[in-house]
């Protein structure tokens, strides 16, 4: 299931957290689409977490997961570039190509991570793309490059800095 049903608003229930997160609990999203969750405790009568725990979301078991062979590792504002899928089209096809700003979590909130979606065209194995315009739509800085495919099965993520 997804866990955000978009036609109603509402949410679906995952696999549940193992350990309490409370004070301090963060999820950052991994360059692999799976989310990283970790720390909590120290509020009274809880005990601290050192553990981590790794959620895989249903997308990542619809399919083969597209890879992107190159990706460059710098591109300023309105910029086109270029990224090259591996040969294998019937999992490279995309159906969105984005940047998702590295994760900064602390006390269960995250203030960095954005989701900017990028316009693009693809031509067998290649995907021109256009960076955002401007700063005030993504601001300096790394990101984690993204091609969905059909499937909505994610690439690993390449790392590009917007400059």
């Amino acid at each position: 299931p997804n866990p955000l049903d978009l036609s109603t608003g509402t949410w679906a229930t995952m696999a549940p957290a193992q350990r309490r997160r409370a004070y301090h609990g963060n999820a950052i999203l991994l360059p692999d689409g799976r989310v990283l969750v970790a720390g909590g405790g120290r509020l009274a009568g809880m005990t601290p977490q050192f553990e981590r725990e790794i959620f895989s979301p249903p997308y990542l078991f619809k399919g083969p997961r597209p890879f992107i062979s190159t990706a460059p590792t710098t591109a300023g504002y309105a910029a086109p570039i270029t990224i090259t899928m591996s040969d294998d089209t019937t999992k490279n096809q995309a159906l969105s190509v984005a940047l998702i700003a590295l994760g900064a979590p602390t006390h269960g909130f995250d203030m960095n991570t954005s989701y900017v979606p990028l316009t693009f065209s693809q031509i067998g194995s290649t995907i021109t793309a256009t960076t955002p315009t401007n700063g005030n739509i993504a601001p300096p800085g790394y990101y984690m490059l993204f091609a969905v495919n059909n499937n909505g099965v994610p690439s690993i993520a390449r790392f590009i800095q917007i400059q």
